[in-house]
């Protein structure tokens, strides 16, 4: 066998074992995002699990900052339901949607939005950070106090623009501010995060095929 077909060989077997790490993550990947911009969240509450720990101590907390609960959605991916514990800020002017996490402790998000298509949103403690025209969101990383206080201070500013954001009392005003967000952002704000994973699960495979063409056609 020649040096060539050898070489072909391991790089056909190291691409071919990251691909086996990397694919099943990058299907995943693309199946939440390529769905997105239809997928929408149900009114669960009526059958909601059990509250996890987690999620209670940021309702807690949230309470003593002017929120209350008014619900519990649920999604459907294609790894399986979601569910996000919804607050309401006593305003109306705001709402968070709580989600848990075992593996990374948890996600908040907390939103306005205006009649005008403008969206402010304030995550702790990760998330994408943006800045374009129509979606400014903020990641917060420290506590989830100042999360808040810094939703607050752009929700302020913003005002003065925009005029009052759209009141959330209700479910039902959350859940069509959920559509509208999921239309107008949803696949483009989980892109680059899609990308990240899905690249290098697409190089793994052009290496895989190209190395085993050349194990094909090297004497």
């Amino acid at each position: 066998m020649s040096t060539e077909r050898l070489l072909a060989l391991a790089v056909f077997a190291c691409s071919g074992l990251l691909l086996v790490r990397l694919g099943p993550a990058a299907i995943r990947s693309w199946r939440i995002y390529a769905g997105t911009g239809q997928r929408r969240q149900e009114d669960a509450t009526a059958g909601a699990p059990l509250t996890p720990p987690g999620v209670a101590d940021r309702i807690s907390l949230l309470a003593g900052l002017g929120f209350h609960q008014i619900g519990v959605t649920r999604l459907v991916l294609p790894v399986g339901e979601r569910f996000g514990w919804i607050l309401a800020a006593a305003d109306t002017e705001s709402y968070a949607i709580l989600v848990d996490s075992p593996r990374t402790g948890g996600l908040t998000g907390i939103y306005s939005a205006w009649l005008d298509g403008t969206w402010l949103a304030t995550m702790h403690p990760r998330g994408q950070p943006s800045d374009r025209q129509g979606l400014q969101v903020r990641i917060v990383d420290t506590t989830l106090q100042e999360a808040v206080a810094t939703h607050l201070t752009g929700l302020e500013r913003l005002r003065a623009v925009h005029g009052a954001p759209r009141p959330i009392r209700l479910m039902a005003d959350m859940l069509a501010l959920d559509a509208d967000y999921r239309t107008r952002f949803g696949g483009s704000r989980l892109r680059p995060i899609t990308m990240r994973i899905v690249i290098p699960a697409l190089i793994a495979a052009l290496v895989a095929a190209l190395s085993l063409a050349l194990v094909v056609v090297s004497p």
